[in-house]
């Protein structure tokens, strides 16, 4: 069975296909292999809009809990902070063994952007990969 980390919440708004949680960081962070890593970590409160068929089975105020699996946890940390850093140390050695300090700030800050921006552009397929579940906890 595949490994998951839950967060509990509260539903907070309930539109057609998807519900609002608000989250709040509880000890399944630990057994996380992301823990360190993973942006539910760094505050107590998180808001997430998980999309769902069933919307009409929950409410404001519902205790719930947020499910996803470590795997893709993992994966979305890779995309989001692990693959960026590395490609922005390389391309600043690069461009600074090439033009100089100037220009490899400069063209690590326009990588910056680009990477940002094609994750914008794919975020739908992106979307799709990194889907939460809800469990009712009542």
């Amino acid at each position: 069975m595949e490994e998951v980390a839950k967060h509990s919440g509260v539903v907070t708004a309930v539109e057609a296909g998807q519900v609002e949680v608000r989250m709040k960081v509880n000890s399944a962070c630990g057994s996380c292999q992301a823990h360190a890593k993973c942006g539910f970590a760094e505050s107590a409160d998180k808001v997430v809009v998980i999309e769902t068929a069933l919307w009409q089975h929950y409410h404001v105020g519902d205790a719930v809990e947020v499910v996803i699996s470590q795997r893709n946890g993992l994966v979305a940390v890779v995309l989001a902070y692990l693959l960026p850093a590395v490609l922005m140390i390389a391309v600043f050695i690069v461009m600074n063994s090439l033009f100089g300090e100037l220009w490899a700030a400069l063209g690590t800050l326009l990588f910056v952007v680009l990477y940002w921006g094609v994750l914008w552009c794919f975020r739908k397929r992106i979307k799709q990969r990194f889907s939460f579940r809800l469990q009712s906890l009542e």
